[in-house]
């Protein structure tokens, strides 16, 4: 090519020049253009390449993940081999490290219950062709426990005026639950009648007393076994059936409904009331779980709910609420009335604009920044998702979550206060919080938007403030770990039961958790609340001294010995 030049120039021709550099200038630039399509090219084979190779993990996790829920282990908490594998990442030896753990209801009859025996004398209207009740079974056991007689003014014959004597007792029967068995209590109510063979005078029989007695054919101590067996033990209502039918008494399932639904109408009164002490709280933690409700209407025969918790900080109670949607309207009541912090997860709801049902025309943010807080576990859990799809570039940040639980668990460990705790959190845990928001800022840049490890660094940037909030006092949770185990309990129970038969059936198995696991909560036996307030409820207990009956203040009257009475006294226990 010099050679060429060289000539050309030699002879003179200075177009042939510029005309070989023209050509040889094109030719560059073609040559330039081939290589950055084929870098091009190249680039988005590599980005191409990764979003592949992130499509792989993703079914590789889900894969996992799936053999996990059926046949493995739930927890979050890593095995040895991930420790190991998480020693070697950081630049460990890899060797064995000792693993330190981080801190439908069926069908709701709605028709009234029409079989008890009641304290009235007025006849009840009878179905058509209904047969009357099932005879009790002759197997169970009875004890007489008492005796209605006959008044002494009303002992004396109506048409003679002798007294008249006994001569039979009709046993008016109800059957009570002992645990292993049934028990029918019989009160044999006492019949006079003229003992002259010739006198036409008419029997007289002792009337029931209507204190106490409740409008079914069971007692009390049935219907509370009813509701703790299904809020507690997660049993439907067929299965508790079949087992009351082991036991002797086969009673038909739709007489079972009516009772449930007869227990839950006695028991809704303080189910709010024990609501609104728990939203009285300083600190409320909040959570939600679906609830299937059928609904003849819908195509798919049925609509998925919402059975919302709310859990106090120092009552220990917790309460259930029912909503058919899962829109922040419906629970902008409960939420309102809330006046301490609120600890929730992400669910957008929480951050929606809604117009105040206090001031009117003014809106407001359903949970207000300045009293949210939020959950440490959804940030782990995301990082750990992430760690499971192969990203080991999520290692640092489960290893600073794992260090701040450890700091939990020393709390926990030393029982401290809630001074105390702000004390040791401000000395530990406080430096490796602002290491791992000091980590995800820096890894943020470097990250695209679709990976999984994208994905949790973007909730724990959104969730910072709330998280860092946690922090700053020692009556605040890290987590809101304690409300989702709450949950667990229908969560189980809904595998179980499958669905709730309505939403008033839906409502009154809210009211069933609320006290069912304040009971719990507050470490009061269940049977023995549930049968007193029945009782006390189905005698005509005072509406405007609900409050007394709240899992609560029962305990705190029974642990002083003294029980409340309806008069409004306080009777001394045994």
């Amino acid at each position: 090519m010099q050679e060429c030049i060289r000539s050309l120039l030699a002879s003179g021709d200075a177009e042939a020049v510029l005309g070989l550099f023209a050509t040889l200038e094109t030719r560059a630039e073609a040559e330039a253009s081939r290589a950055e399509a084929e870098a091009s090219r190249a680039t988005e084979a590599v980005e191409e390449a990764d979003v592949l190779g992130e499509r792989v993990r993703k079914l590789e996790y889900l894969t996992k993940h799936l053999q996990r829920l059926l046949f493995g282990r739930r927890s979050e908490k890593l095995t040895l081999e991930e420790i190991n594998q998480l020693s070697l990442a950081f630049g460990g030896d890899g060797g064995d490290v000792t693993p330190t753990p981080p801190g439908a209801d069926e069908r709701d009859e709605e028709a009234p219950l029409n079989e008890a025996g009641g304290c009235t004398k007025t006849p009840k209207k009878r179905r058509p062709n209904h047969k009357g009740r099932t005879p009790l079974s002759p197997g169970l056991e009875r004890v007489v426990v008492g005796e209605e007689r006959v008044p002494d003014d009303e002992r004396a014959c109506s048409h003679c005026g002798d007294p008249m004597c006994t001569f039979d007792w009709v046993p008016h029967e109800t059957v009570e639950y002992i645990p292993g068995r049934f028990v029918v209590h019989v009160v044999n109510q006492e019949k006079v009648a003229c003992k002259n063979k010739d006198c036409p005078g008419e029997a007289v029989t002792a009337e029931r007393s209507c204190k106490g007695v409740l409008r079914t054919r069971v007692g009390a101590s049935v219907l509370a076994n009813l509701v703790e067996s299904k809020c507690d033990d997660s049993l439907p209502i067929y299965r508790l059936r079949d087992g009351y039918a082991r036991l002797g008494f086969d009673v038909p399932l739709n007489t079972l409904y009516r009772y449930w639904t007869y227990a839950l109408d006695l028991l809704v009164p303080v189910a709010e009331v024990t609501l609104g002490v728990v939203l009285d709280d300083d600190i409320v933690c909040i959570d939600d779980t679906g609830m299937p409700v059928l609904d003849e209407s819908k195509k798919s025969r049925k609509f998925r709910g919402h059975l919302w918790a709310f859990k106090g900080n120092t009552s220990k109670m917790v309460a259930f609420q029912f909503t058919k949607t899962w829109e922040a309207t419906e629970i902008q009541p409960w939420i309102e009335a809330i006046t301490g912090f609120v600890q929730v997860d992400d669910y957008k709801g929480y951050s929606a604009t809604v117009e105040s049902m206090v001031e009117t025309g003014k809106k407001v943010m359903l949970v207000p920044n300045e009293r949210r807080l939020g959950c440490m576990m959804h940030v782990r859990r995301r990082f750990y998702d992430a760690f499971k799809l192969g990203d080991k570039r999520a290692a640092p940040a489960i290893d600073y979550i794992r260090k701040i639980y450890e700091v939990e668990a020393e709390a926990k460990k030393l029982a401290l206060d809630a001074d105390g705790r702000l004390a040791l959190r401000t000395a530990k845990s406080r430096p490796l919080l602002d290491a791992l928001f000091e980590w995800i800022v820096d890894l943020k840049p470097k990250l695209g938007k679709t990976s999984k490890l994208a994905e949790a660094v973007r909730y724990a940037t959104n969730q910072r403030h709330y998280i860092e909030r946690c922090f700053t006092d020692g009556r605040f949770e890290i987590d809101n770990g304690e409300i989702e185990r709450v949950l667990k309990k229908p969560c189980v129970g809904r595998k179980n039961y499958l669905h709730c038969g309505s939403v008033p059936g839906a409502q009154r198995l809210a009211a069933a958790y609320t006290l069912v696991l304040s009971c719990k909560g507050l470490g009061i036996k269940v049977n023995d609340y549930l049968v007193d307030v029945i009782t006390k409820l189905a005698a005509g207990w005072p509406l405007l001294r609900i409050r007394e009956l709240v899992p609560d203040a029962w305990a705190a009257a029974h642990a002083a010995g003294t029980t409340p009475d309806p008069s409004g006294q306080q009777l001394q226990g045994e």
